[in-house]
């Protein structure tokens, strides 16, 4: 995270928790975006934490037609 965010081992230590869980969760998504399995990892996550059908896109890939009612 050091690396990340520029800040040396000590200033790191200094920084209040809430920035410090957002600084190592940038660092983590930034060190993950720069692989392929990385970025794989990353979408799959994505992916689990939707909670809302996209019914455009489910419709898409179906190849159902929208039913206008």
């Amino acid at each position: 995270m050091a690396d990340y965010s520029g800040l040396n081992i000590f200033e790191v230590e200094n920084v209040n928790i809430v920035d410090y869980l957002q600084l190592r969760r940038d660092a983590f998504i930034y060190k993950m975006n720069q692989t392929k399995d990385g970025q794989e990892y990353l979408n799959k996550a994505w992916q689990l934490e939707q909670t809302k059908i996209d019914r455009k896109s489910m419709r898409k890939h179906f190849g159902v037609k929208e039913v206008k009612g």
